[in-house]
């Protein structure tokens, strides 16, 4: 299921149709907020009349990132629900090699690009796999660190609570609260080796990229949700904060350049 806010049209097609095109059959569910620009909707109003696999809905009132998500999980018909953001795009065998995997958290890797969605933003990580995941000594680590492409069992999500939307419309709601929660209760994981999610890392509208402030309070009120208080706490918001309010290139452009100049101190 696709959260629409407002995004660039091209985007927003590629996306979208990058679910359409999943070797394995799925219905893509587009929540769209009140706020949505004109030619998205007659974007989606063309594809919808070619596509009957697609479906576009309002989000629900009152709406916002957590409850788009929420509502498109709530109308999936399938067992099996996994997230696309409208600037961001699948691997056509997503769908098809996360299927045969029955845990409650299926999750792969992803490929960084820039705005232009050809050129890679970052250097080729290593894979993903099950044993680095099992390495992690805590809970918030390990929810740190899987990844877009996420293909849950529905009724885990809904035993959860889905997406936690008193946080607000900020970064980790989806990939980091969400997983964390799961993982509390208990939730199987399953990771693939292999990068199936495409990331567009860009300048414009991203939650990633709002109000660096307010982004560390949602942090903060997360953490804290989790039982983590005073130099724990302190020591995961210096992890997770100089990845918000600027590009993830640009981020790790940054972070280099301190790793490097604390080598030399």
């Amino acid at each position: 299921m696709v959260p629409l806010l407002d995004q660039v049209d091209s985007w927003l097609e590629q996306s979208v149709r990058s679910g359409l095109a999943q070797t394995a059959p799925c219905e893509v569910i587009v929540v769209c907020s009140s706020r949505v620009r004109e030619s998205n909707t007659r974007l989606l109003a063309s594809l919808a009349a070619r596509h009957p696999g697609l479906r576009v809905e309002p989000e629900p009132t009152p709406g916002g990132f957590a409850a788009a998500i929420n509502h498109g999980i709530r109308l999936a018909k399938a067992d099996r629900v996994g997230l696309l953001l409208s600037d961001d795009w699948l691997d056509p065998r997503a769908v098809e090699l996360c299927v045969p995997y029955h845990a409650d958290i299926v999750s792969t890797g992803l490929t960084v690009y820039l705005a232009d969605g050809h050129t890679p933003a970052l250097e080729p990580r290593w894979p993903p796999s099950l044993k680095e995941f099992q390495k992690r000594t805590t809970l918030e680590e390990q929810a740190r660190y899987l990844k877009h492409f996420f293909l849950f069992r529905k009724a885990a999500l809904l035993e959860a609570g889905g997406l936690d939307e008193s946080l607000g419309d900020y970064p980790g709601i989806d990939d980091f609260d969400l997983i964390w929660t799961m993982l509390e209760r208990g939730a199987t994981v399953a990771v693939l080796p292999m990068s199936l999610y495409n990331y567009r890392d860009h300048d414009g509208e991203r939650l990633t990229l709002r109000d660096r402030d307010q982004a560390q309070r949602t942090l903060e009120l997360i953490l804290e949700k989790h039982g983590l208080r005073g130099a724990e706490k302190a020591r995961v918001l210096a992890i997770h904060m100089p990845w918000y309010g600027r590009p993830v290139h640009v981020a790790q452009a940054e972070i280099a350049r301190l790793e490097r100049h604390r080598g030399v101190l």
